[in-house]
C-alpha cells in the first residue's frame, strides 16, 4: 500500500511547535465555512470527503501549504465536485470580494 501525502508518521521532520495560539480571523472564517458546509442542514460534503481531498495534494503542495490553506483548497475542490459552485463562479465571487475590499480602502 502506498503512503498518502499526509501520512508522515515515522518520517524525519522539523520540530513541532506545540505552543497554543489564538486563531486568526482567516482561520476562524475557514473553520466556520467548513462547519456550515458539513452541517446536517447543508451537507454539501462530509468531513471524510475533506480528508480525501486533502490527501490528493501533491507532496510539494502538502508541504508548502498551511493547515487551513489545505482545508480551503479542499473545500474549493469539493464545492466544484459536488456541483455547488463552478470554478468560474468561485473566481467571479473572489473578484467581487476583492473589488468590495479595494473600494473600502479608497
Amino acid at each position: 500500500m502506498q503512503r498518502k501525502v499526509n501520512d508522515v508518521g515515522g518520517l524525519q521532520s522539523a520540530p513541532i511547535d506545540h505552543k497554543e495560539h489564538d486563531p486568526t480571523f482567516y482561520e476562524k472564517r475557514i473553520d466556520a465555512m467548513l462547519m456550515l458546509l458539513t452541517s446536517p442542514k447543508v451537507h454539501a460534503f462530509s468531513v471524510d470527503a475533506l480528508r480525501r481531498a486533502i490527501e490528493e495534494n501533491t507532496v510539494d503542495d502538502y508541504a508548502k501549504r498551511g493547515y487551513y490553506e489545505k482545508w480551503l483548497k479542499a473545500i474549493r475542490q469539493l464545492l466544484i465536485e459536488q456541483g455547488v459552485l463552478t470554478e468560474t463562479e468561485i473566481i467571479e465571487r473572489i473578484e467581487a470580494i476583492k473589488k468590495r475590499g479595494s473600494k473600502r480602502h479608497e
